[in-house]
């Protein structure tokens, strides 16, 4: 163990490219808050882990913030990005903003800007990024991420609430936020609920926002296409009478055919007037979870029981719809493909196991030929079986 945690001293090579107080890039062993029940506290660097951690001054990278969501009638995918992921050339000082919308009735609606340098404030009050008229700012309480859009005759101005008051970023190779070597993911709204405010399109529709939400950060040094060929984040949610959970499984793979897998459940029960944040698990222990493989869009997962759940398993069968909901294609051919999924989960409460239903974000992406290739599986629910190996 000591020449384990010596090796890790020679790991924050990375570190001093980041945004001091931010959690991303320190060295880390094993899963944390495993089985530790109660948050007391809310993690004091959420917001920071939102700020830019590539400057848009620096010579190369790329960075990015996508907020999702959805309710009855209207999916809406929103992305501010900094530099081309795609690209080995990538400039961080081009930035764009884009808006997806999909409606329930199959018509859909996308617009952009582009050729903006992206902008951040960071101070006791305030923590924001803007592209052009386009900001998303996090308040000093840390638990309501605001948006504001103008662009193309679009206008927006609405509140995401996160009421579990938590964040995930995996940690591949030890590293806290790598979701592969290099490649650095977070999710800082694990369950947001968007209810306040709405969106007003160019023709003149209004529609109020009373959505689910969430909040994904990704960034890099390198072109996407070299860290990942492909990876998957699914975002699953479900709530009973006294309780909300969350479910987060992301896995990726690597060009040299290395795997990644890292998993989050936290809930949020019901005391006095509000929601009060109660997190289970977090971490990357594959002894833990364990998934099988039921077809090519849906998979079952089930997380083994600890004290606080008088050792009951949690388990979880969700189901891809045929086609993506939106769909998004890079400069390199790589394709990211967004799902609204269903999902069904047998969840403890104290003495009873609860059957609940709920829905989830499936954010999915490949990069050209990957599976071709490679002959590998779609990570979109996918999994190899690990007992077949």
């Amino acid at each position: 163990m000591r020449v384990f945690q010596s090796l890790l001293l020679f790991i924050p090579v990375i570190v001093a490219e980041f945004v001091p107080g931010g959690s991303f890039g320190r060295p880390t062993i094993g899963p944390y808050n495993n089985c530790s029940g109660e948050l007391t506290s809310r993690p004091k660097d959420l917001a920071i882990d939102t700020l830019p951690n590539i400057s848009p001054d620096a010579p190369s990278g790329w960075e990015r913030w996508d907020l999702t969501m959805y309710q009855d009638g209207l999916f809406l995918s929103m992305r501010w990005i900094q530099g081309d992921p795609a690209s080995s050339h990538s400039v961080p000082a081009d930035g764009t903003f884009e808006l997806v919308a999909k409606f329930a009735n199959g018509t859909s609606y996308a617009t952009h800007t582009s050729g903006h340098k992206l902008t951040s404030t960071n101070d006791t009050s305030l923590y924001s990024i803007t592209i052009a008229d386009n900001t998303l700012s996090w308040d000093d309480t840390q638990t309501s991420f605001n948006t504001t859009l103008s662009l193309n005759g679009l206008t927006a101005t609405f509140s995401s609430e996160s009421i579990m008051l938590d964040k995930f970023s995996p940690y591949a190779g030890w590293i806290i936020g790598q979701l592969t070597e290099n490649l650095f993911s977070g999710i800082p709204m694990t369950r947001g609920r968007t209810h306040v405010g709405s969106i007003k399109f160019p023709w003149g529709q209004e529609v109020t926002l009373k959505a689910d939400s969430v909040l994904t950060h990704m960034f890099s040094e390198e072109p996407l296409p070299t860290l990942a060929t492909s990876y998957a984040i699914r975002v699953f949610r479900s709530s009973g009478k006294d309780f909300g959970d969350t479910f987060i499984y992301e896995s990726s793979r690597a060009p040299n055919t290395s795997e990644y897998n890292a998993f989050f459940l936290g809930r949020a029960e019901n005391r006095g007037p509000s929601f009060e944040p109660y997190t289970f698990y977090a971490g990357t222990n594959n002894e833990l979870l364990s998934t099988h493989q039921a077809n090519s869009t849906s998979i079952s997962a089930q997380l083994a029981g600890c004290a606080h759940t008088n050792n009951v398993p949690f388990s979880w069968n969700f189901t891809l719809p045929s086609k993506p909901t939106a769909e998004h294609i890079d400069s390199a051919g790589g394709k990211t493909s967004y799902f609204i999924a269903s999902v069904h989960a047998a969840e403890p409460n104290g003495n009873v196991v609860e059957q609940q239903s709920g829905m989830g974000f499936v954010q999915v992406y490949e990069s050209a030929g990957a599976g071709l290739t490679q002959n590998i599986p779609s990570l979109g629910g996918e999994q190899p079986d690990p007992d077949a190996q």
